[in-house]
């Protein structure tokens, strides 16, 4: 849900990252079949791929419906989960019929989300340890959300998942849905990479497909609510799937630092 930002920003005021350095770097991640083992950048999804959030945005879908007082159709949260903030605004004003201008339904959305990212929403296990072995090997390392950065990031500093992000990118910046490359695309070309040489971490099916149509390898995520068919899909899809990062921890750590 959600043009580039440098994450430069907390809920107590700015905080400096570097800007990216696109001078060459590479990865060996032989363990990996069928992504390149020359590695410029990592561009990770953040909602159920790096914070165990999507369960509390499935809860915020229904739970804003009722507050309002109209009806959450079957599927509702699926519906919405491919959308950016102001689409999702959108969908709530002109099809279900929420009353009130577009910016003040994102507003009450962000703010629903806002405290639970900052105190609750639990890490995908290993994903901070990750982050911080790709960028310690020079990788550059990105995230590219459809979530608000300024209500995600306090959740990313406090699993400490921020010191290994270099930069970000949002839906809502970019301009456009993740049905679209251009957010993948754009983080990419902060590092001077091409799509060949960075990899996706990705866990919703409908920005897989968009990523590897870009040409991007993708690692997919599982999400414990996908259907048996969905799970099928990714595992099709995707260069390799994972629950999360503890068994690529393994094969990119050395022994000592496991």
């Amino acid at each position: 849900m959600r043009a580039f930002y440098f994450l430069c920003f907390y809920a107590d005021g700015a905080a400096d990252i570097p800007r990216p350095d696109k001078g060459r770097c590479t990865l060996m991640i032989q363990a990996i079949p069928g992504i390149p083992h020359r590695i410029r950048a990592v561009i990770f999804d953040a909602d159920g791929t790096l914070v165990d959030s999507m369960p509390m945005w499935n809860s915020i879908t229904y739970e804003y419906a009722a507050l309002k007082g109209v009806y959450a159709p079957p599927g509702l949260s699926k519906t919405l989960n491919a959308m950016c903030l102001e689409q999702c605004a959108a969908y709530y004003r002109d099809v279900l019929g929420v009353p009130g201008t577009l910016s003040a339904i994102t507003a009450e959305i962000v703010e629903m989300a806002r405290e639970k990212y900052r105190t609750s929403v639990p890490e995908i296990p290993g994903a901070a340890a990750f982050a911080a072995a790709l960028r310690t090997r020079g990788i550059h390392t990105a995230v590219a959300t459809a979530s608000d950065l300024e209500t995600l990031w306090p959740a990313l500093e406090r699993l400490s998942i921020a010191p290994g992000i270099e930069a970000a990118e949002s839906c809502t910046t970019v301009g456009k849905s993740k049905e679209s490359p251009d957010i993948y695309l754009k983080c990419a070309a902060d590092f001077g990479a091409s799509p060949a040489e960075c990899v996706v971490f990705e866990d919703a099916l409908y920005a897989v497909r968009t990523a590897k149509k870009a040409g991007f390898s993708v690692v997919g995520v599982f999400d414990p609510a996908q259907t048996a068919e969905e799970r099928a899909e990714l595992l099709a899809l995707c260069d390799r799937c994972i629950p999360d990062y503890t068994a690529l921890l393994g094969e990119l750590l050395p022994p000592e630092d496991r």
